[in-house]
């Protein structure tokens, strides 16, 4: 499905742990319906999502995926912002490797003092 500036929507890693394949036939059904159990059924995908959600970081598979409790390894700021450039904009992709570019001289420069 498109996103109103005509560009496809990326998933991440996030989506796929709540990817649930009958939700997905719903949520494939849901422009066929009439407007009452349209709204209904996006309700109720939603409250499923957030159920998985939850129990995802009840358990240890977000700690798998790396999205694991501050304690666990750092992820430098550059490492972040390589995750994230897939999903902006063409404008915003330029930004953010003006920024990355920052944080690698930055890193540069302390591992030389």
């Amino acid at each position: 499905m498109n996103d109103e500036s005509g560009t496809d929507v990326r998933l991440t890693d996030f989506d796929y742990l709540l990817a649930d394949p009958h939700l997905q036939m719903v949520k494939a059904a849901i422009p066929y319906m009439q407007q009452p159990m349209q709204r209904f059924l996006s309700m109720m995908i939603k409250m499923q999502e957030l159920s998985r959600t939850m129990s995802l970081f009840s358990g240890g598979e977000v700690s798998a995926m790396g999205l694991g409790s501050s304690g666990d390894r750092k992820a430098s700021p550059v490492e972040m912002l390589q995750a994230i450039k897939p999903y902006a904009s063409p404008r915003e992709q330029e930004l953010i490797e003006m920024i990355e570019n920052l944080q690698i001289m930055l890193q540069a420069m302390q591992t030389q003092a």
